[in-house]
């Protein structure tokens, strides 16, 4: 245990209230277009008619076609198009149209299916509408019904987009694909509405009533699955396909989620472009990732390092499985740490778990690096700091197989380790080479969003960046040559939407790490592209899907070098290298700084995760991850104005982190923190109290007072919402009190302004500088820029958007009050059961700017003050 964690341990954040907001009253706001649609309902439900008409007309022509053709058989559903009001129409509304949401887009449209091929019930709503009679009510809030055609834009990857046109019908095709499937968990979404009952036993008396109308049995869900599985596997099997089968037991491999699952297919060009268009529950079709090698340096000379050995781990000490290319397990550098006994191929017919990559191996040097994050001891003796699992499921070519799909793999790795050890760490240097996809989540980082959620939060999967190539140059991931000679200099071009971060990256639970450069190097004509403490120029960056703070931190993983401005060659040599262990299986040295990449910058937080699990076993993971994040700081030269700290945000998220600040505290900081999960549900607040010693609100000069709230949560996920409120079952945010209020006034202030904004429109605290806000400069329609209710410095960017979200501030402490409170809210996301919770970790850091001042131990006693005064209260009470 480290200094800081054993002489100044992290304090407890104490609970002072908790509350409920008071149903909403009134409806949604609509838009223009449905008051005028209300005003015209002769003319608006005519129109509703004719497409209703001309879909099922088209679909009747459609079947009879495909049996004259002898296409295979569709299931039975109608499929089409829907633009609804964004503002004020629900999606789950058109379960009483008798249409299943297949996909729920962007900007009001919806991917819709309906097993009543005539659209019966849509057609009397309508009727309805035009009649004035009750039940037609949300019709005006339907814009307009169109045809499957245009489903290709909605669901197609930019990739498969281009080439959609050209198609070859007769060319194989291997893409993952998603077909909804609504979990009978998502069912309990239809219960009960709290503001539709006037008291809380009128409520709960519904909710029962309901309950015992529902009948609801998982089977449910399997039948529905299974029936919506062999249709697609017949549909692929007519066209000679496959649906690809799993490396662990030949059953068909498939990822599922409440709403959908996902699977790798291979079909022609004809069969695809026949799914695509006439499938009525496919909502995503992507190609597989494609991967490529970090570059390596084969004159770096290396060393072996004789002198130094590594001991064994505590057996107690926490495990951390590594996902790669294998390890090379009897590595004098490794093998003591290594949990040999449950070493683990699924690499389809290679079940040897070493790391046969040539010129030095990818996951021996990932494995090294989890030991040893910076240097690596070249005499004595190190007691290892965990035990090491290896999971291999990269070829020899360091490559993914075509046939390993990574959502249902991945499943299947974790179940694997945290069934046998309780495996909660999990290092995943491997991404694909083009940027990630930002209309839905993929299958790939879904699947990691899923498994953290099914594990309560309890599982942290450590995921690189990814890398950008200095010469492969591709359609949406230009190489850094190509960036160069269109004069795309160094670092502008790491603001490119081509630069963002690689699938599966982009997950909203798994911890993302790009690199930074830990020298500048200068050799004329040689230098490095990046100076000290900059985003190496391979490195992938933000915002990540859906406006998300991506990478979340940076750690030191190399930098190329140049020796041209405008034609440059792109070597790596030694000194802008980080030190790591090598495989020697082909030969070589066993330590060399001969490779970079963000592949070797994740496992250095990796290392972080596993001391804060060696010193906090007890403790959850979302925990970790968030003093990860709270320890983490951009370097000092963004401190030089707004747009600098935006170009750190965007490039290297929160920064570099910090072991010592992670696990501990000094004599000028203190950080407290919640202990274990903490849950809540939507239209929940939770007020935390922090206690602020009396000498630092004296007024005066007063001392610079850097405060750091991090909150770190889980939801579950939902793939066939393309929105991050809707992806989520419950999503979360946090906002600060203002100056002279007690937690029960705060509290009642939180709840009654909960309603009174949008989710798109928090508003923000006006008492601190935060560096980043609650709301992000968002364009207008008539595009302007609107700064209304902004509350960050940097305008451009929100704490708001991702399961880990954090801000800073520094502010004069006499501007502090004797309770400071921060409120963590929950909010409705896609799932509508109120009796659903989400676990999370809240941490809160007050560091004095100048090291000379200890607020360390006046904490520490008047946390310990208020403790003795509750007790006091309660024991009156």
């Amino acid at each position: 245990m480290s200094d800081s964690s054993a002489n100044f341990p992290h304090l407890r954040l104490r609970l002072a209230r908790e509350g409920i907001a008071a149903p909403p009253r009134g409806g949604r706001k609509v838009s223009p277009t449905t008051s005028t649609n209300k005003g015209n309902a002769g003319g608006h439900g005519s129109k509703l008619k004719s497409s209703v008409d001309l879909i099922v007309a088209n679909w009747d022509t459609e079947k009879e076609k495909r049996k004259e053709e002898g296409k295979p058989d569709l299931p039975d559903a109608v499929s089409f198009i829907l633009e609804i009001d964004p503002r004020s129409f629900d999606a789950d509304a058109l379960r009483s149209f008798g249409i299943e949401v297949v996909a729920d887009l962007e900007e009001g449209y919806i991917i819709g299916a309906s097993a009543d091929t005539e659209l019966s019930e849509l057609r009397k709503k309508i009727e309805q509408f035009i009649n004035a009679e009750r039940g037609g009510g949300k019709v005006p809030e339907i814009w307009e019904l169109l045809e499957g055609t245009r489903r290709p834009e909605y669901i197609l990857s930019d990739r498969l987009k281009e080439e959609w046109e050209n198609l070859s019908e007769t060319q194989e095709f291997f893409v993952d694909v998603g077909i909804s499937c609504i979990d009978i968990r998502e069912q309990y979404s239809r219960c009960p509405k709290r503001e539709r009952y006037k008291t809380d036993e009128s409520y709960q008396k519904g909710i029962q009533k309901w309950l015992s109308k529902h009948n609801l049995k998982r089977t449910e869900w399997d039948d529905l699955f299974d029936e919506r599985f062999d249709q697609l596997h017949a549909f692929v099997r007519d066209y000679n396909g496959q649906v690809l089968d799993t490396i662990e037991s030949n059953e068909i491999g498939v990822a599922r989620l409440p709403d959908s699952f996902s699977c790798r297919i291979r079909i022609t060009g004809k069969g695809l472009k026949d799914l695509v268009l006439n499938f009525p529950y496919i909502f995503d079709v992507s190609e597989p990732d494609e991967f490529c090698v970090p570059p390596i340096n084969p004159e770096a000379e290396g060393d072996d390092h004789d002198s130094f050995a590594l001991e064994p781990p505590d057996p107690n000490a926490p495990r951390v499985c590594v996902i790669d290319s294998g390890i090379q397990e009897q590595h004098r550098l490794l093998r003591s740490a290594i949990d040999s006994p449950r070493s683990k191929s699924w690499v389809p017919g290679d079940a040897l778990t070493a790391d046969y990559v040539v010129n030095g191996g990818h996951g021996t040097r990932v494995a090294g690096a989890v030991l040893y994050p910076r240097r690596i001891p070249t005499t004595g003796q190190l007691e290892a700091l965990c035990w090491l699992q290896n999971a291999r499921i990269l070829g020899r070519n360091n490559r993914l197989p075509d046939g390993v799909f990574p959502p249902e793999v991945l499943e299947e790795i974790v179940e694997y380790y945290y069934s046998l050890t309780r495996t909660r760490i999990f290092n995943h240097s491997i991404t694909g080479v083009t940027p990630c996809r930002t209309q839905s989540m993929s299958a790939w980082a879904a699947a990691i969003d899923k498994l953290t959620w099914d594990r309560g939060g309890d599982l942290l999967l450590i995921v690189a960046s990814g890398n950008l190539h200095p010469d492969l140059n591709l359609i949406t991931r230009p190489s850094l040559a190509a960036h160069i000679q269109a004069g795309r200099s160094y670092p502008n071009y790491l603001q490119e939407k081509s630069v963002r971060v690689a699938n599966p990256a982009q997950s909203f639970q798994a911890l993302t790490v790009g690199s930074v450069a830990h020298t500048t190097y200068q050799s004329p004509p040689l230098r490095s592209l990046a100076e000290q403490d900059r985003c190496s120029a391979f490195s992938c960056t933000g915002f990540g899907i859906w406006n998300t703070i991506k990478p979340e931190v940076v750690e030191y993983g190399g930098d190329f070098v140049i020796d041209s401005d405008t034609s440059p060659n792109f070597t790596h040599p030694e000194p802008v290298c980080p030190e790591l262990v090598r495989s020697t299986l082909h030969g070589g040295k066993a330590v060399s700084a001969d490779a970079i990449g963000t592949s070797f910058a994740a496992p250095k937080v990796t290392h972080i995760a596993a001391a804060l699990a060696s010193a906090f076993p007890e403790e959850s993971a979302l925990l970790y991850r968030a003093l990860i994040i709270q320890s983490a700081r951009l370097p000092e030269w963004t401190n030089e104005s707004v747009d600098k700290i935006y170009h750190g945000v965007r490039t290297m998220g929160y920064g570099i982190p910090d072991l010592g600040r992670a696990l501990g505290n000094s004599l000028n900081r203190v950080t407290l923190t919640t202990s274990g999960n903490e849950y809540i549900g939507a239209r929940q607040a939770k007020v935390f109290q922090v206690q602020i010693p009396e000498f630092l609100l004296q007024q005066g000069e007063g001392f610079d007072i850097l405060i750091e709230i991090t909150l770190s949560y889980v939801a579950e996920p939902r793939r066939t919402r393309r929105n991050r409120r809707k992806y989520l079952s419950t999503w979360l945010d946090w906002t600060c009190s203002k100056s002279g209020e007690d937690p029960g006034v705060f509290l009642a202030r939180v709840l009654k302004e909960y309603d009174q904004a949008s989710p798109d429109a928090e508003e923000g605290e006006g008492l601190f500088p935060w560096t980043l806000g609650k709301r992000q400069l968002r364009a207008n329609g008539d595009a302007s820029r609107s700064s209304q209710g902004i509350d960050g410095r940097v305008k451009e960017a929100s704490r708001s958007t991702g399961t880990i979200q954090k801000d800073w501030a520094i502010v004069k402490s006499y501007n502090l009050r004797e309770g400071f409170c921060i409120a963590v809210v929950g909010h409705e996301g896609w799932n509508k059961n109120p009796e659903v919770t989400v676990p999370y970790s809240l941490v809160v850091s007050f560091e004095a700017v100048s090291s000379e001042i200890s607020i360390y131990e006046p904490f520490v006693q008047v946390q310990q003050q208020l403790q003795v005064q509750e007790q006091v209260s309660l024991t009156v009470s």
